[in-house]
């Protein structure tokens, strides 16, 4: 395991002989959330994890950003790490950025998996939400809108595991405000790339958690639909964050699909 810092990014790369898998986290988290699949996919693949910019490790002093520079992040970190193409696997906002990021160069993926996120950009009302978000944090209620927005991230089975609640709560409470209103904006700033995946050919895996109230099932069959080469699968006993609330089952779909492309 080797940790980098990568024009500003805290980068984990974990080594491996395995195909290269990189990782991207959910809002308003950080890479510690990939701790589940770490343990569980680091001795096949080449994992990688990085704090997307203004959370976890990856603090900056100006933190104004935007779906377009998250995705030039990501292509940045491979470039620097020499990888021409990677798997990638991305829930939530890890996902819109992978998205984007199929669309602006496909050929540097192998295979892209999916989780509890969607294609579509935010509508009026959600703009609107993220708004009101940002100004709430900055008037100070920053811990009224972190302990509300848990109650969406995940099911009410996991909101009453104790072991579940107080990890996700140290990995967001952890992050500075400035860098939660920066991730905002820039999941403000994300553009509709339903229409642009049906050119896509890449190996897909969509994943959503059945009790998924951020991204329901209906924003995974429309990705599912659109993408030439994909496969849904629903996890079982989980919210927004499948991979935390039922990592085993997570982990399992995950395997298969990789495992079926080689």
């Amino acid at each position: 395991m080797k940790d980098i810092n990568i024009n500003g990014l805290s980068v984990t790369d974990y080594k491996g002989n395995g195909k290269p898998l990189i990782l991207v986290h959910a809002f308003p988290l950080s890479s510690r959330m990939w701790e589940p699949q770490v343990k569980y996919l680091r001795n096949k693949f080449r994992v990688i994890t990085y704090d997307a910019r203004g959370l976890g490790k990856s603090r900056q002093s100006d933190n104004q950003f935007t779906m377009e520079s998250y995705v030039t992040d990501f292509f940045c970190i491979l470039d620097e790490l020499g990888l021409d193409k990677v798997n990638a696997c991305g829930v939530s906002m890890g996902g819109y950025i992978i998205l984007r990021a199929i669309t602006r160069n496909s050929e540097r993926f192998l295979s892209v998996i999916l989780a509890d996120t969607r294609a579509e950009r935010d509508d009026d009302k959600g703009l609107i939400s993220r708004s009101n978000s940002i100004i709430d944090i900055k008037s100070g209620k920053r811990k009224e809108f972190l302990n509300n927005f848990l109650t969406k991230l995940i099911n009410d089975k996991s909101y009453a595991n104790p072991e579940i609640q107080n990890f996700l709560t140290d990995i967001m409470f952890s992050n500075s405000d400035d860098g939660i209103c920066g991730a905002m904006l820039a999941l403000a700033t994300r553009t509709n790339t339903l229409e642009k995946i049906k050119d896509i050919d890449i190996p897909s895996l969509i994943i959503v958690g059945e009790d998924d109230v951020l991204t329901p099932k209906n924003f995974a069959e429309a990705m599912n639909k659109s993408l030439k080469n994909s496969v849904l699968e629903v996890v079982p006993n989980a919210g927004h964050l499948s991979n935390i609330e039922n990592p085993d089952y997570f982990n399992s779909v995950v395997i298969k699909f990789l495992d079926g492309l080689q």
